[in-house]
């Protein structure tokens, strides 16, 4: 499922502009970089803003960088409250979704935060920024995280987010 994702993910990325594979530097000791070995994938929904999308990255052993994309999707669910709601199908996926590109990646004995790079919200235009934390389980991460804009318009919003190893 894993691969039939990214391989959708990188058409789109292909129809729409040129691939970019962007990798974050993740830091922290040895072995806790090493509890983020494999390949991820999951989702996030933001209550407050009603926006949701796909999250991907990949670690390979002995790495001290990630690639890594969270794709926007404009489209509002019927309930984005649902924390474990049934996953995104990849056909969903749209030239009118924006991807994001992971920053940095901190990772300590049983958690992991960063930072996304800095992108232009759809809704305010405003330009914003998005920290993220969250908790390693096994092969199961779950967190939250915070956005804030630099316009008016934009307030901070939070949300939840969830990725699952799918090899290590």
């Amino acid at each position: 499922m894993f691969s039939l994702r990214v391989g959708l993910v990188a058409a789109w990325l292909g129809a729409g502009c040129a691939p970019v594979i962007m990798k974050a530097p993740v830091s922290g000791s040895p072995s806790s970089v090493s509890r983020l070995v494999g390949d991820w994938e999951g989702q996030y929904r933001s209550v407050e803003s009603g926006r949701h999308g796909l999250i991907s990255f990949h670690l390979k052993a002995g790495a001290d960088t990630a690639a890594g994309d969270v794709i926007m999707q404009p489209v509002v669910d019927a309930d984005p409250s649902a924390p474990n709601a049934a996953p995104i199908p990849p056909a969903a996926i749209s030239s009118a979704d924006q991807v994001l590109s992971i920053r940095f990646v901190f990772v300590s004995e049983s958690e992991v935060s960063g930072t996304l790079n800095p992108y232009r919200d759809p809704t305010c235009g405003c330009t914003l920024t998005t920290t993220f934390r969250g908790t390693i389980k096994g092969n199961e991460i779950k967190g939250t995280f915070h956005s804030e804009g630099n316009g008016l318009s934009h307030l901070p919003t939070d949300g939840q987010w969830w990725v699952k190893r799918y090899t290590p």
